[in-house]
């Protein structure tokens, strides 16, 4: 019925990111990927680039492929759904990566029982990096389930939770880079203030904090516990770290994740 397996609407940053990796990978096959963007200078370089077929819309997209990714910013999501929701069939499934856009509010532009899979990933996907939640409705198969966390395996790591759950994801992981953006250039400050080259230093900072998720996730052990080995007993960390604790970042984080969450909610009541 479809001559593509997975059709990817909108390839800014992101959606161009998704590509590489999965045109670099062995998950699904180049012939199988078609591309749409509205910016038709940007859809025909990427697709001369990366070597994929590229559609003269969104609706000649989903009448090519099953699996349609939607990389498209929140604000405009609606009105691609309102472009292709006529077109949808059961035999297709709805991939979403927009930040605070439900299952539901998908569905309400659809008129069929229709698989739909939400997804909230990360920044760090540009490097194969992505920390990504998934989440599907009632009429997602199996075998199509693996399929698109097989796809999203290939940017990082990804988990599934229940819908309910991914508002968290969005404060915690989804916008957590940009936390521990600010946390590395603070480190890389003081760095500099103690007489390293900024260079030097904004190096050493960004390479210790992926050394130490490195530890956290191949140790399994709890960050409290790492913590205890370097903080030695009247040592140079122990003192850091009483700085840290009167200031309450650890306070401030927790409220930044929480921050996140709520007014991630807060744009799928509105949406």
């Amino acid at each position: 019925m479809f001559h593509k397996e997975l059709g990817i609407i909108g390839i800014g940053k992101i959606g161009t990111a998704l590509l590489r990796v999965l045109t670099n990978s062995k998950a699904i096959d180049t012939e199988k990927i078609i591309i749409y963007d509205i910016d038709q200078e940007l859809l025909q370089n990427r697709s001369k680039e990366l070597k994929v077929d590229f559609a003269e819309s969104s609706k000649t997209l989903v009448k090519e492929a099953k699996y349609i990714l939607i990389a498209v910013l929140p604000q405009v999501i609606d009105e691609v759904l309102k472009e292709i929701g006529s077109l949808i069939t059961s035999d297709h499934v709805i991939i979403t990566i927009a930040a605070g856009i439900s299952i539901n509010h998908v569905s309400k532009y659809i008129d069929k029982q229709v698989g739909i899979i939400r997804i909230m990933t990360n920044t760090p996907l540009l490097v194969k990096a992505a920390a990504s939640a998934i989440s599907s409705n009632e009429h997602i198969k199996q075998q199509e389930l693996d399929f698109v966390k097989r796809l999203f395996n290939e940017l990082g790591i990804i988990v599934e939770l229940e819908e309910k759950h991914l508002d968290a994801v969005t404060g915690l992981s989804g916008s957590g880079p940009a936390y521990l953006f600010i946390i590395i250039e603070a480190l890389a400050d003081g760095g500099v203030k103690m007489g390293l080259p900024r260079a030097i230093s904004l190096k050493l900072a960004a390479q210790m904090v992926l050394g130490a998720a490195k530890l956290v996730l191949e140790t399994n052990k709890h960050p409290g516990e790492l913590k205890d080995m370097v903080a030695t007993p009247g040592g140079t960390t122990i003192t850091a770290i009483h700085e840290i604790e009167s200031a309450k970042l650890r306070a401030t984080l927790i409220r930044a994740v929480e921050a996140a969450t709520l007014k991630s909610k807060s744009m799928n009541e509105n949406a």
